[in-house]
């Protein structure tokens, strides 16, 4: 096996640490200090709404239905849409903060007389301009109940619990090793390269007869479903299909939402009706939604012949730990499996004859507390990304949709540079900006560049800030009722634009404001990616970037600042990029052999000579292997002193790699031509021709500098220093240094940024 099951679970038990230890972190805050940190609100209760009229609020959700009705001081902030918190009313005296003292969020709790996790769904105004409300799905029954004739109580929002009974849950099942456990099958696999070569299938019903006749055959089937491509509706359609076969079938996904949607599909309106839909933890929201769906005991496995059980994985994971020999269920069909770790991807064996994952290796992986180094080091990535793990070691029989009802055409064929297959779009819309007076959107739908100069380093400025805004405000004045998603990558990002939006218009209900990371499932009318100049590889991550670009059913507006073509960024990335810029999609040229000109290098006694290409991978450390062989790539930032000795450096690189040029070190070539030996001044001459020409190479592209992220102690003014912010900037992508500076390497080793010397690399 390729991971021992002690592997396995020290895995999860250091992610069970980093989680736990975040969450003591607030306990043990103060609650005023987290309150002026806008981690915990103190609100007004207004309402519980169960109003199933939507006529007077048509436009209220992007996310979903909001029950509970929470009033908020303007000035003192509100959450952002979909965040999630848990929600206590307390001891009638301290429901008010001045009352709390230096009293720590954990204590707080103490006082509780109920809570119920619950997330914001809506933002809305109210008749008195220093209030705005909110809406919280989520809400517990019990909690529901509680509320009744208590308007106007006070409820205070804080911290949600972290799931630690999932990870405790998924430890007890890796490290169970009775041989009569079906896990195993999954969880003791020896790694080796399958090749995805899926069936193409679309979401038509029809298509349902012959993966029931496929699964027939085996017990288990991967499902890759592409943005907008009916995986939900092709899922509901196979449940139906079963049910009436009078098979028993659990549904599991990350998300109540997800769960949710399937529901609501029409094909399994008259199966509800009939109370065949059960559910564990059901809200009072979905209740009021679903009337007639059924709640079951979270903690008791309800397996039940032409019956559908719904659960999330936090809940599935308790029962399959329960299972040893037998496998309840006839069929486990897991939605959003790209949100799975590997151990919960292996429990749906435990549970059911028969498994279905559905997900899509293109989007983003599971959120884990260990940073990417941990998982590196300890070459945990294939634990964290389970579905990927899945698809890229068993050759499981497997499909993939290629219809997108999402997509408008020239979006399907932007979103199809990922999956390296033509998506077609089905979509039954037209497109509504084609003879909009607006001169920056197309007239074809799709996505559109608008390039806007931003400081180098920051989040968000103000001008970009009002730009970005500016641009919501025009489609709501010609289309006020569209849905608009403002998607970025980081959260302060969201905070700024929030604060700038409700300030100038209010608040809009049909606008979300979010991180790309916590919205992957939604459908918009209208998506605003903004790419802030700063760690631009971070919001170029092709998973990351490929959901932010496939949110939107009409338009996709990416604004950037005008050096986002020179980004390092995955080569699908740059490809769309280049086709949304220039209407040019780079062909995928074969690498051959090149003879290059013979270097020689002269370093006191010894004559080194390169012929041909370099192939960096010989001197990868195990850590940079692991990254270049996962969604991560590595690339090579070339220090000033390595250009002087080897004009042709970049020539010498294999083009498979990334080459990241500091501009700092652009600069000091130029000034060192008046500086340096005859021999040295023709190298930098012969140096700065080259690099202009491999400036239109993909793979090589320029940074500027970010100061910000030295440490305090280093100089903000030092060359060198200049060239390892480069460095910093694509931290998370394994960066290495080619430098012969011993001080710029002492400095690098120290940030944990590796380093190869010109002459070591010539050596081998």
């Amino acid at each position: 096996m390729y991971y021992t099951r002690e592997q396995h679970k020290r895995f999860l038990d250091k992610e069970l640490i980093a989680i736990s230890e975040e969450y003591l972190r607030k306990l043990n805050s103060r609650a005023l200090a987290l309150l002026s940190d806008n981690e915990v609100y103190v609100t007004q209760f207004v309402k519980l709404d169960f109003n199933q009229d939507d006529t007077n609020n048509a436009d209220r959700n992007v996310l979903g239905t909001g029950q509970l009705m929470l009033r908020f001081k303007k000035d003192k902030g509100i959450p952002r849409k979909n965040e999630y918190f848990t929600a206590i009313v307390l001891e009638k005296e301290m429901g008010f903060p001045k009352n709390w003292g230096t009293i720590t969020w954990g204590k707080l709790r103490h006082h509780q007389v109920e809570f119920s996790e619950v997330h914001c769904v809506w933002q809305g105004k109210t008749d008195d301009n220093g209030f705005l409300l909110c809406g919280f799905a989520g809400l517990s029954i019990e909690m529901a109940q509680f509320l009744q004739n208590k308007e106007g109580c006070v409820i205070v929002l804080g911290p949600q619990e972290p799931p630690m009974d999932y990870y405790q849950n998924l430890i007890d099942i890796v490290g169970n090793t009775d041989s009569h456990i079906a896990a195993n099958e999954i969880l003791d696999f020896d790694k080796k390269t399958v090749v995805w070569n899926p069936s193409h299938i679309n979401s038509n019903i029809e298509q349902v007869e012959g993966i029931v006749k496929d699964i027939e055959s085996t017990s288990q089937l991967i499902f890759q479903g592409p943005p907008g491509t009916g995986k939900t509706y092709l899922m509901a359609a196979l449940v139906e299909h079963l049910l009436n076969q009078n098979k028993s079938i659990l549904v599991t996904a990350m998300t109540n939402r997800a769960l949710m949607e399937l529901v609501e599909k029409d094909c399994l309106k008259k199966l509800l009706l009939e109370k065949r839909i059960m559910k564990t933890s059901v809200s009072s929201d979905e209740l009021a939604a679903c009337k007639n769906l059924v709640p079951i005991d979270s903690k008791k496995i309800t397996c039940i012949p032409g019956r559908l059980t719904l659960s999330t994985f936090y809940n599935s994971s308790g029962w399959a730990k329960q299972c040893y020999n037998e496998r309840p269920f006839d069929y486990v069909i897991m939605d959003e499996a790209s949100q799975a770790l590997f151990g919960m991807i292996a429990a749906c064996k435990n549970l059911g004859q028969k498994v279905i994952w559905i997900g899509d290796q293109n989007q983003m992986q599971p959120i884990v507390l260990l940073s990417e180094e941990s998982l590196i080091r300890n070459d945990f990535t294939m634990l964290a990304n389970g579905f990927v793990t899945l698809c890229d070691n068993f050759d499981f029989k497997s499909y993939i949709l290629t219809e997108t009802h999402r997509l408008l055409t020239r979006s399907a064929k932007l979103t199809s540079l990922f999956y390296h297959i033509p998506l077609k779009s089905v979509a039954e819309f037209d497109y509504i900006f084609a003879n909009n007076n607006l001169s920056y959107l197309p007239k074809d739908g799709g996505t559109v560049l608008l390039y806007k100069e931003m400081p180098v380093g920051e989040k968000a400025d103000n001008e970009s800030c009002d730009f970005t805004i500016g641009i919501v405000k025009d489609i709501l004045s010609t289309q006020p009722k569209i849905k608009i998603a403002v998607l970025t990558k980081f959260r302060s990002t969201v905070r700024i634009f929030q604060n700038c939006f409700i300030s100038k218009y209010d608040s809009k209900e049909n606008v979300l404001i979010d991180t790309v990371e916590r919205v992957q499932g939604i459908t918009c009318d209208v998506c605003i990616y903004y790419i802030p100049n700063t760690m631009m590889g971070m919001s170029l991550d092709k998973p990351l970037f490929n959901v932010a670009t496939s949110r939107a059913k009409q338009l996709t507006i990416i604004i950037a600042d005008n050096s986002i073509l020179n980004a390092s960024c995955h080569r699908d990335v740059h490809s769309y990029l280049l086709e949304i810029a220039t209407g040019i999609i780079p062909r995928q040229q074969k690498k051959t052999s090149v003879n290059l000109d013979e270097c020689v290098i002269e370093e006191g006694s010894i004559n080194l000579h390169i012929k041909g290409k370099i192939d960096l991978s010989q001197f990868e450390t195990q850590k940079q292997k692991a990254i270049r062989s996962s969604t991560k790539k590595n690339l090579f930032i070339i220090d000033t002193n390595v250009f002087v000795n080897c004009p042709n450096i970049i020539s010498k690189i294999d083009s498979k790699y990334d080459i990241i040029l500091s501009a700092k070190v652009i600069d000091e070539l130029d000034k060192l031509k008046t500086k340096l030996s005859d021999e040295e001044k023709r190298n930098v001459e012969i140096a700065l021709r080259l690099i202009n020409k491999a400036m239109d190479k993909d793979n090589v592209s320029m940074e500027l500098s970010e100061p910000n992220l030295l440490p305090e102690d280093f100089s903000r003014k030092s060359p060198d220093n200049n060239i390892l912010t480069v460095a910093l900037k694509f931290k998370d992508e394994n960066p290495i240094l080619v430098t012969s500076d011993n001080g710029l390497q002492v400095k690098a080793k120290g940030l944990k940024i590796a380093t190869i010397t010109l002459k070591e690399l010539l050596r081998r």
